[in-house]
């Protein structure tokens, strides 16, 4: 009986330890850092994406998706769907319906998707690092 109940223990044991690291596995990776000029250049391209938008809203939103899925890749995210940020996979979800919308409500339904993919760029760019090797001057 006792031998019984041990090896429910150690089956139970060894259950738990699968469980965390699995969980451990399956969270998700720190972003890698950006570098400053990679930064500039996609922050200038959401500048030049979202300027566009009055002309050609489908054409933003095509590129705001590009730029989303450039900056996870400078990241070092993996681009598979699954892997995907939620609101990166909603804000792409949200445009195919747009684009199939009615051209009448097509072009707010573009807008609120085009908002959904600043807020995922604002949100993976993150702030500017403080350059901490530069010190303030008192002269």
């Amino acid at each position: 009986m006792t031998l019984l109940v041990d090896a429910v223990l150690v089956a139970w044991c060894l259950a738990v330890v699968i469980a965390i690291v699995r969980a451990f596995n399956a969270r998700p990776r720190r972003l890698a850092p950006l570098p400053e000029d990679v930064r500039d250049r996609l922050e200038l391209g959401w500048r030049r994406t979202a300027a566009r938008f009055l002309y050609e809203p489908q054409w933003a939103v095509g590129e705001a998706d590009a730029l989303v899925m450039s900056l996870l890749s400078a990241r070092g995210r993996p681009l598979d769907h699954a892997s995907l940020p939620r609101e990166v996979r909603q804000a792409r979800h949200d445009a195919a319906v747009a684009a199939n919308g009615r051209p009448r409500d097509r072009t707010e339904a573009l807008r609120r998707v085009l908002l959904q993919y600043r807020a995922a760029f604002r949100k993976l760019i993150g702030p500017r690092a403080r350059n901490l090797l530069r010190r303030p001057t008192f002269d």
